[in-house]
């Protein structure tokens, strides 16, 4: 991508007057960071004076889910429960986001403790979904993708433990990447369940999203030179891949009609270089089976993790939790120690064997959720299941994932529609540079 170069003091004004103006009315802003923001911007200015070359992310403005510390600024997690004192440090994901140049202007509204896939329950009340006010937002990462959607800002940071970043990227039109668990780190985020937490990046587009992550990992940014002359990943032949919209529901309906049609469109040896497409195959039901072991496993692990986390506010601060949220912490507290340390050597387990099934193939196609974007109005006992249907088994795995807006525009009858693409374990630079292609 093109480096901007120093964002000028005018540039924050009207960045952070659609923070406090789109981003307020859409519910998707907790604080605003105005001052910091302009430290960091009259930093930047100082560098450009001094001939210095501009950084990664130079002038980018970004926001912040608000369950990631930032020094001076409360962590809401979007909850009334009080879980310590305001931090006093900032955590690692953000300092190296701002080290590369980026000015972070905003933290936003989120499901409360990242404990739901809707985006229902926030104790400063649900976002407002930007395509369509009657759209569900999802969750748990809301307020971050709003102020991406509504291009109040080009780059946001949230969590994903089931899919809370895949999943409200889908609901809203953006592109939502999770990587391999692990690559980010995740000290000054506040867990749901550290088996499965993940730090994740929304944006518009996907050299944006590259550009940052290398920035926290350290990787290659988008037109890094390579070393010699071997060929950039993303211009490398693609063995093949699988489509699986079928399998892990016995009808995926319309949505998945969408995603057969982007692979025939997309997918092809004329069109990207792969030798091979595989939409039905002994691989796709095997990886289905492995899929519905590790749903087992998770669902012990993450309620064990999460009551234990919660556990020491309960007594006294347990009536301030959000209904559903409440519920869900509490669903864990029968699990036995016992229970859940084998079910953590399990997944271990499973995550090792499961990496065989990119043998023969780099890269999976699935829908993003099953089904349409669900209307606020429509929510039912079904639609959890939904949501989680297609992102939940790669936060087992641990494998990086990304969803891509296939129609991410508004209009009657016309919800946004994404694919989601799944790469192996530590592939993530090949998974962006695939994704870049579309």
């Amino acid at each position: 991508m093109t480096q901007r170069g120093a964002a000028s003091a005018q540039d924050l004004d009207e960045t952070i007057a659609a923070v406090e103006g789109i981003g307020r009315e859409l519910n998707a802003v907790t604080s605003v960071m105005g001052d910091r923001a302009l430290t960091l911007v009259r930093r930047s200015a100082e560098r450009t004076a001094a001939g210095e070359p501009p950084r990664r992310l130079e002038g980018v403005p970004f926001a912040i889910k608000d369950v990631i510390d930032v020094a001076g600024f409360p962590t809401t997690m979007g909850s009334r429960v009080s879980s310590g004192p305001e931090p006093s440090a900032t955590a690692p994901v953000v300092h190296l986001l701002e080290r590369a140049g980026a000015i972070p202007v905003a933290k936003t509204n989120c499901q409360e403790y990242s404990y739901g896939i809707l985006g229902d329950e926030s104790a400063f009340g649900r976002v407002i979904n930007p395509v369509d006010p009657a759209l569900c937002t999802g969750g748990s990462s809301s307020g971050s993708v709003a102020l991406v959607a509504s291009g109040v800002v080009p780059l946001a940071v949230g969590t994903d433990t089931a899919g809370s970043v895949r999943v409200p990227a889908a609901c809203q039109g953006v592109i939502g990447f999770k990587p391999t668990f692990g690559t980010i780190p995740t000290e000054g985020v506040f867990p749901l369940s550290p088996s499965f937490d993940t730090v994740g990046l929304f944006a518009r587009e996907i050299p944006l999203i590259t550009t940052a992550f290398a920035a926290i990992t350290g990787g290659h940014a988008v037109g890094d030179a390579t070393d010699g002359d071997e060929a950039p990943v993303g211009e490398a032949a693609v063995r093949g891949t699988i489509t699986l919209d079928t399998g892990l529901l016995d009808s995926a309906g319309a949505f998945a009609d969408d995603t057969r049609a982007w692979a025939r469109q997309n997918l092809t040896e004329s069109r990207q270089n792969l030798t091979e497409l595989r939409t039905t195959s002994a691989i796709s039901e095997d990886l289905i089976k492995v899929i519905d072991e590790g749903l087992a496993i998770y669902d012990i692990v993450r309620r064990y993790e999460a009551f234990v986390l919660h556990e020491q506010y309960l007594d006294e601060q347990g009536e301030l939790y959000q209904p559903g949220v409440w519920a869900r912490i509490l669903s864990g507290q029968s699990i036995t120690e016992a229970e859940y340390r084998s079910q953590v050597a399990a997944l271990e387990e499973f995550r090792a064997s499961a990496v065989s099934f990119f043998d023969e193939v780099d890269f999976i196609v699935t829908p993003a959720i099953e089904g349409d974007v669900i209307r606020w109005d429509d929510i039912d006992d079904g639609s959890v299941a939904k949501f989680l249907r297609y992102s939940l088994p790669f936060n087992v795995l641990g494998w990086p994932a990304v969803t891509l807006p296939v129609r991410s525009e508004s209009g009657v009858g016309r919800p946004p529609v994404s694919v989601q693409i799944i790469g192996p374990p530590h592939g993530d630079q090949a998974l962006l540079d695939f994704a870049a292609r579309f």
